[in-house]
């Protein structure tokens, strides 16, 4: 894509000749015809309608109607305005519309908006003004019949980025505010991302403070409040060299700390967090360790506390208790146990004979 030079003088066109004034006047879009202009069409400041009187070719209803129509095309009525402004050669401007937007009239928005863009201070402006200001390339497409490479650092002014650092701003001053703003944040989605809120506030004041220091610096002006305010935000922002130097030094000593310490401070910052229920001691390696290694080892020591009651849980589940009889003397107990066992004995010496046989 070839360059686009600065505008060096106005880029719209001249004025026609003029013609002897018609009797009658008849709207392009709808073709109604009007005997007097002034009420019925938008004035004009473009050299495009300058034979038309200095007034729009469209009446004013067919002019509400366009308007309607972008809005509800667009989803947006500043979009809409601004096509409208575009399509009829009207001077763009957001404070102009912001004016509009909050001020109760009886006329219609887009009416409003193109009565006041005729007013002072925009006296004699058009869309060519609206695009003039809003160039933001280098010049010289072609040297000596070259093409020159494309300049990367090309910032194009969005309605996003005025709308970041504010409407009313001269469009080279917000190219310099960006490029501040991404010399602090850097140009990727990612480095943006990870700054939140409150440091995004507190950077783009230091980039205002920044690019106004430079312009009063360049135009002679005293800067000695711009450099305290700015002081003072970069010590919210933590980013005073005074203050790198003191992270600097605590960093060192950080180095010379032992290893429990620094599982601390990580715990005390980032601490690990709880495993997923998946994975909670799917082997039991923690009951066993502290059943059979805490447990026993307190149940030794004859500690009392939840690993020995752990211990004395498990071991019950294993233990084996002596048989008790009921209701029986120790002789016959005695007797039964002998028989049983001389029963036993009979069936193995059987056993034996069968397998002989």
């Amino acid at each position: 894509m070839p360059k686009q030079s600065k505008i060096s003088k106005p880029s719209k066109p001249g004025a026609a000749r003029p013609i002897e004034e018609p009797s009658m006047y008849q709207c392009v879009r709808c073709g109604r015809t009007f005997t007097v202009r002034r009420r019925n069409f938008p004035a004009s400041q473009s050299s495009l309608y300058h034979g038309n009187g200095g007034f729009l070719p469209v009446c004013r209803n067919c002019v509400d109607e366009v308007f309607d129509h972008y809005r509800e095309a667009l989803g947006d009525e500043k979009a809409a305005m601004r096509r409208v402004c575009m399509k009829f050669d009207i001077y763009w401007n957001e404070k102009v519309y912001d004016s509009v937007s909050k001020a109760n009239t009886s006329n219609s928005r887009v009416l409003s908006y193109i009565s006041k863009s005729n007013l002072s201070p925009h006296t004699g402006k058009t869309f060519d003004d609206t695009l003039d200001e809003d160039v933001r390339f280098i010049p010289a497409a072609f040297v000596d019949g070259n093409e020159t490479d494309i300049d990367e650092d090309i910032i194009p002014i969005t309605d996003e980025i005025r709308d970041f650092w504010g409407s009313g701003l001269e469009p080279s001053f917000y190219a310099e505010l960006e490029k501040r703003y991404r010399y602090w944040c850097g140009t990727s989605d990612k480095n943006s991302d990870d700054i939140d809120i409150s440091e995004r506030a507190v950077i783009r004041q230091i980039c205002m403070l920044e690019v106004t220091i430079a312009r009063d610096t360049a135009n002679g002006k005293s800067i000695d409040k711009s450099i305290n305010s700015l002081n003072t935000l970069l010590g919210s922002a933590n980013l005073k060299p005074i203050q790198k130097k003191e992270r600097e030094d605590l960093d060192a000593s950080l180095e010379q700390q032992p290893f429990g310490k620094w599982i601390r401070k990580i715990e005390d910052t980032r601490p690990i967090r709880d495993p997923d229920p998946e994975f909670q001691d799917v082997d039991h390696i923690v009951k066993y360790i502290s059943v059979w290694f805490l447990g026993h080892l307190c149940k030794m020591l004859k500690i009392d506390n939840k690993y020995s009651r752990l211990y004395e849980e498990e071991m019950s589940k294993l233990r084996v208790d002596r048989p008790e009889y009921e209701g029986e003397s120790d002789e016959s107990i005695f007797e039964d146990i002998f028989d049983r066992a001389s029963r036993a004995e009979e069936d193995k010496e059987n056993e034996a004979v069968d397998d002989d046989s």
